[in-house]
């Protein structure tokens, strides 16, 4: 009867487990965090190669370097997608820079690693928060 109750207990934990990874429940890994910095840049550099990458980040974040006019746009946060339209990514330990482009003109961002709020690999959400 134990045996029964015991094999009870391990299906039904199986199965909150499994619901609530599936929920999305389960926090991602801070964005601050050494392995999720190392994850970021890693993947960051295979969005040059066409896979598409989505970060959100806060705009007024010390070290965060965008255009006027889109931080008066976005004044808290803002996200963009790494895939097409980019160009001159580069990779430091504690921020990314990179050209984006934006109604047909290219626009320099400066993001450190501490201003991301979440980062997407494809679907996937790889961190978020700080």
């Amino acid at each position: 009867m134990q045996a029964i109750t015991t094999r009870k207990a391990a299906i039904l934990f199986t199965l909150a487990a499994t619901m609530l990874c599936a929920s999305g429940a389960v926090a991602a890994e801070p964005c601050s965090t050494t392995p999720a910095r190392f994850a970021i840049a890693e993947t960051l550099w295979h969005a040059a190669e066409q896979h598409p990458v989505h970060i959100t980040f806060t705009t007024r974040t010390e070290g965060v370097k965008m255009p006027g006019y889109l931080l008066e746009k976005y004044p808290n946060e803002m996200t963009v997608v790494l895939q097409y339209e980019f160009g001159k990514l580069n990779v430091k330990d504690d921020r990314f820079e990179v050209l984006v482009w934006f109604k047909g003109y290219p626009e320099r961002f400066v993001v450190p690693f501490n201003a991301i709020k979440k980062f997407y690999d494809r679907t996937e959400l790889k961190c978020s928060g700080s």
